[in-house]
C-alpha cells in the first residue's frame, strides 16, 4: 500500500468504518501550515454532539458539494491528538469513492468550525474550536499524524494485532484497556512507549528538501492582491495551477484576514475545478464588495438589501394608526368590537419601493507578456485600479443618477444629449430627487459662501419628522464647499467632536449635529446646480434622510479573466448590479449655486 503521512485509515475491510486523529496537538515550533496550533487546553467543544458529520474536502469541491457522506461517532483525546472514528455511508456513490481513496492512503482528516465561535490567540495558539464536521481531504492544514486508514489497516501499520478487532465489545469499565488504549495510550509524550507509525520527516530534513523558505515575493502582498493575481494568472493559456509557493501565500495571507476557517491548506491544491478555479475568484468578488462598502462615502450611508428578484418590491411604513382621547369603560355594551366600543377603530397604512437593478461595468486590458514577466510586481496596482473604479462609480451613481435623456435637462449634462453609456444613466440618484424631481426641495444660494442660515433652510425643506433628527441626515458635500465649511465657526470638525465623532467613512466634521462628508464623485456645477458647458465652478451641499432609502444589490461585484488568442492580450471584467430608491421624494434637499 502506498502512501503518506497525511492519509486516512480505512479502519475494517469494506465495511466503511474509518479513522486517524482528526486534531493533533501542536506548539509554538510545531505549528500547522496555516500558522497556527493546537494544544490540550483547546475548547474543541467534544460534549457538543454525539456524532458529527462528514464531508469531503469541506465541501469545496464542485462534485460532492456539501453531501454528508458519514458521520463521526468517536472522538479520543489523548497524549498525540484526538483520535476520530467514523462510519461512512456505504449506500452513497460518494461515500464509496472517498473510501478507495482512503485505501489507496491519499486522504487525511481535517476538521472544520464556524468563524463566530473560533478563538486564536496573537501567537497562533487556537484557544476555541468547536468541532463541528470533520472532513476527509487531500491536502490537510496539519500534516502531521492526520492520515486516515482502514482500521484494519492501522492496527497494522501501528504493530497491533488485527485480531483484536474481532473480540466482542468492549465495556467502559475496561475500556483502560482496550486494543484503542494500547494502540493511543494515555501517556505524555516523554513516558509514552515507542509506537511503529508512518514516518514524518523532522524539520532539518524538510529544510533540506527546500519545503520551508525564509523569505518570499509575495511577502509584501496582502490576501486581495493575491487573490487578484490568481484571478489573472488563471486565464493564463495552459494554466495548470500556481505555483506551491504562490498558493502557499495566498492561503496563509487569506486565513491570516480571517477569510475562512478551514483546517485545511486546500489552496495548496488550487487546480481542483472544484476549488481554485472557482472559489479564489468568488471571495475576491466579494471582498471588492466589502471594501466598497466599508471605504465608500455615499453607499454605506443607506439600509442595504439583497434583491431576490429584478425588479423586488419592499414594504414601507404608511399612515400611522389614529389616536384619541376615550372615556373610561362604563358598562358591557362598550364591550363589543364595534361602535359601541369606546376606543374608535382605526388603520395602518401601508406602502412599497420598487427596487430596479442596474448594472454597472469595467473592462482591463492587459499583454499577456505582463502577466508572464511582471505578474507581481503589477498585482496591487491593477488590484487598486479595478477596486477604485467600481466602487467609485458606484457612489458616483448614487449621488449622480439621472435617466434623462433628453439633448439637455440632463443634471450631468445640461447642455447635450447624454451618450447612451453614460453609468449616470441607470437610475435617478440623490441630487436629482432635489433638484429636478422635488424642486420644493432647493435652495439657491444665489452665490454666496456656505451659511448656518442656508444650510438650515435646506435642511428644513425635509419633512419635520426627518428634519429635526439630525442623527438621521446626513450631508454630502464637494470638495470647494468642504473648504468654504472650514472657515464657518458653527462646524465642528472632527479633531473638536470628541464623543459626537461616528465611524462614518469619509466624515470631515459635524453640522448642527449631523455627519458632514466630502465625495469627490460630488461635481462642481453651473448656477443652476446642473453640470453643463461651463463654468462649472458652483459648489453643493446635499442633506439626505438616511432611513428614507434603500440599496439593493442583485449582484455583487462579479470578476472574470479571459484570454483573447488573437491579441494575445487578456481582458478583465467586474460587474455589478446596483438598485437605490427613496421611500417618498422629501428624502433629500439640496443647496447649490454656492461659491466656492
Amino acid at each position: 500500500m502506498t502512501g503518506s503521512p497525511q492519509a486516512v485509515k480505512a479502519l475494517d475491510g469494506s465495511s466503511g468504518r474509518v479513522g486517524g486523529y482528526l486534531v493533533v496537538w501542536g506548539s509554538p515550533a510545531s505549528r500547522d501550515l496555516q500558522d497556527e496550533y493546537f494544544t490540550p487546553a483547546t475548547d474543541l467543544g467534544l460534549d457538543w454532539f454525539e456524532r458529527r458529520p462528514v464531508l469531503y474536502h469541506h465541501g469545496l469541491d464542485g462534485a460532492v458539494k456539501t453531501a454528508v457522506i458519514g458521520a463521526v461517532e468517536q472522538l479520543t483525546p489523548d497524549a498525540i491528538g484526538v483520535w476520530a472514528e467514523a462510519q461512512l455511508d456505504m449506500r452513497q456513490k460518494y461515500a464509496r469513492a472517498v473510501y478507495r481513496l482512503i485505501e489507496r492512503g491519499v486522504l487525511s482528516w481535517s476538521s472544520g468550525s464556524l468563524p463566530h465561535l473560533v478563538e486564536v490567540e496573537p501567537d497562533g495558539r487556537i484557544a476555541r474550536w468547536p468541532l463541528v464536521e470533520g472532513s476527509l481531504t487531500p491536502s490537510p492544514a496539519e500534516p502531521r499524524h492526520t492520515d486516515v486508514r482502514t482500521i484494519k489497516t492501522a492496527f497494522a501499520l501501528l504493530g497491533l494485532d488485527p485480531a483484536r478487532l474481532d473480540q466482542p465489545p468492549v465495556s467502559p469499565a475496561d475500556k483502560e484497556h482496550s486494543p484503542m488504549t494500547e494502540m493511543i495510550p494515555f501517556t505524555p509524550p516523554s513516558e509514552a512507549a515507542p509506537l511503529k507509525r508512518l514516518p514524518v520527516a523532522s524539520p532539518a530534513d524538510a529544510v533540506k528538501a527546500g519545503a520551508i523558505s525564509v523569505g518570499s515575493p509575495y511577502d509584501g502582498l496582502d490576501a486581495l492582491d493575491l487573490l487578484h493575481g490568481y484571478v489573472m494568472l488563471r486565464a493564463v493559456k495552459g494554466f495548470q495551477g500556481v505555483s506551491e509557493r504562490f498558493a502557499g501565500a495566498l492561503a496563509h495571507k487569506v486565513r491570516g484576514a480571517g477569510m475562512s476557517a478551514l483546517k485545511a491548506d486546500e489552496l495548496n491544491r488550487s487546480t481542483l475545478t472544484g476549488f481554485g478555479d472557482e472559489w479564489v475568484p468568488d471571495l475576491w468578488s466579494a471582498q471588492i464588495w466589502r471594501k466598497a462598502r466599508t471605504e465608500n462615502v455615499v453607499l454605506p450611508l443607506f439600509p442595504q438589501i439583497e434583491m431576490p428578484s429584478n425588479p423586488f418590491e419592499v414594504p414601507t411604513e404608511g399612515a400611522d394608526p389614529s389616536v384619541f382621547f376615550v372615556p373610561e369603560t362604563a358598562d358591557e355594551a362598550q364591550l363589543g368590537l364595534g361602535s359601541g366600543n369606546p376606543i374608535p377603530d382605526s388603520k395602518i397604512g401601508s406602502g412599497k419601493v420598487q427596487l430596479t437593478a442596474k448594472k454597472l461595468a469595467l473592462r482591463v486590458g492587459f499583454s499577456a507578456e505582463l502577466v508572464e514577466d511582471a505578474i507581481v510586481p503589477v498585482l496591487s496596482l491593477y488590484r487598486e485600479q479595478a477596486v477604485r473604479a467600481i466602487a467609485d462609480s458606484m457612489d458616483y451613481l448614487l449621488l449622480n443618477g439621472d435617466t434623462t435623456t433628453a439633448a439637455t435637462g440632463n443634471i450631468n449634462k445640461d447642455n447635450a444629449a447624454p451618450a447612451a453609456t453614460d453609468r449616470y444613466l441607470a437610475f435617478d440618484g440623490l441630487r436629482k430627487l432635489g433638484l429636478v424631481t422635488n424642486t420644493a426641495n432647493r435652495v439657491d444660494a444665489a452665490n454666496a459662501a456656505p451659511a448656518l442660515a442656508l444650510l438650515r433652510s435646506a435642511r428644513f425643506k425635509l419633512d419635520p419628522r426627518a428634519s429635526v433628527r439630525p442623527a438621521d441626515l446626513a450631508w454630502i458635500v464637494d470638495a470647494g464647499t468642504y473648504a468654504k465649511l472650514l472657515a464657518m465657526s458653527e462646524f465642528l470638525t472632527m479633531d473638536k467632536a470628541g464623543p459626537h465623532a461616528t465611524a462614518l467613512t469619509g466624515q470631515i466634521g459635524l453640522m448642527d449635529g449631523s455627519p458632514v462628508l466630502v465625495s469627490a464623485e460630488m461635481p462642481l456645477t453651473e448656477a443652476d446646480g446642473k453640470v453643463g458647458a461651463g463654468p462649472n465652478d458652483r459648489g453643493t451641499a446635499l442633506v439626505v434622510y438616511r432611513p428614507g432609502w434603500y440599496v439593493g444589490y442583485r449582484r455583487r461585484i462579479a470578476v472574470n479573466v479571459d484570454y483573447l488568442p488573437y491579441y494575445d492580450s487578456y481582458q478583465l471584467t467586474a460587474t455589478v448590479r446596483l438598485a437605490l430608491a427613496p421611500f417618498d421624494t422629501d428624502a433629500a434637499a439640496v443647496l447649490f449655486n454656492l461659491a466656492v
